[in-house]
């Protein structure tokens, strides 16, 4: 699986470097409002954009905590997340992760609340490789440690993977940092990840691409909206509704993400 527990990330988010023109602000909608004041008395909303996956994060300020609350497309609250300090984790959640990894350090933590269940992200570090674990405040580790497990993959879910990608195998399976499930199996020769909420909802499935293998329709509208950037990148998306690239497009030292049909549509 393409490196799990990343914060997409997430270093899956868009922007490496922005001026004022790349601001990509956005206004916060009145249910979205709503539900952040009432889950989180007092807050103060700073900031809200939209994040590679097409997630509304929301950055505001709550009980002297900087957070960050993610909403999808239908306004609905995926999860939210702060950083937490090292020496503030709770001491079930570090003798746990000590036991567990003894020859780590931990670098960072955050706290992640999700409709799924409250967890802390625990950054690990070991000759130069980071890891990410997450454990429950009373110390399980519900990952399965540095190499993950398919402890969550249950019938409904191989079920779908069975009929939606016939062959498919199955290789493993992880929650991320949003609490989606993610599924990695071999399809037509392509290792592929398929997400599940945590309703056992499939979500969407991409798999990487290479550049040279895309259609003249996405490398032609790339070159007319972006001349001179170069596309680093490439995964295929499919959605119920909806099949696109996620390009990775860099020039000089700016790169962002960008979304583009078959038939060279761009969207934004």
């Amino acid at each position: 699986m393409k490196k799990f527990f990343s914060v997409f990330v997430f270093a899956l988010l868009a922007f490496t470097a922005c001026d004022d023109d790349d601001d990509k602000s956005v206004p916060v909608n009145q249910v979205v409002k709503s539900y952040i004041e009432t889950k989180y008395p007092g807050a103060a909303i700073r900031h809200a954009e939209y994040d590679e996956r097409g997630l509304l994060e929301v950055e505001f300020n709550h009980d002297s905590y900087v957070k960050d609350a993610f909403f999808n497309s239908s306004n609905e609250w995926v999860y939210t997340e702060w950083d937490i300090a090292i020496n503030s984790l709770p001491n079930e959640v570090s003798s746990a992760v000590t036991a567990s990894y003894p020859d780590h350090r931990i670098e960072d933590a955050d706290y992640i609340e999700s409709p799924s269940g409250n967890y802390y992200e625990v950054e690990l570090e070991k000759g130069g490789v980071d890891s990410w674990i997450y454990v429950t405040p009373t110390g399980s580790i519900v990952t399965g440690g540095i190499e993950g497990g398919s402890g969550y993959l249950n019938n409904a879910i191989r079920n779908f993977i069975e009929v939606k990608y016939p062959g498919a195998t199955i290789r493993g399976a992880e929650l991320d940092n949003a609490g989606l499930l993610e599924v990695e199996f071999v399809h037509n020769s392509l290792v592929k990840d398929a997400y599940f909420n945590s309703s056992n909802e499939w979500v969407y499935t991409e798999w990487d691409v290479l550049v040279s293998n895309l259609p003249a329709a996405v490398t032609d509208a790339v070159a007319a909206e972006y001349p001179g950037y170069n596309i680093d990148d490439a995964d295929y998306v499919e959605t119920a509704d909806s099949y696109y690239y996620k390009l990775d497009i860099e020039k000089g030292n700016y790169e962002r993400w960008l979304y583009v049909t078959a038939e060279g549509d761009i969207l934004e």
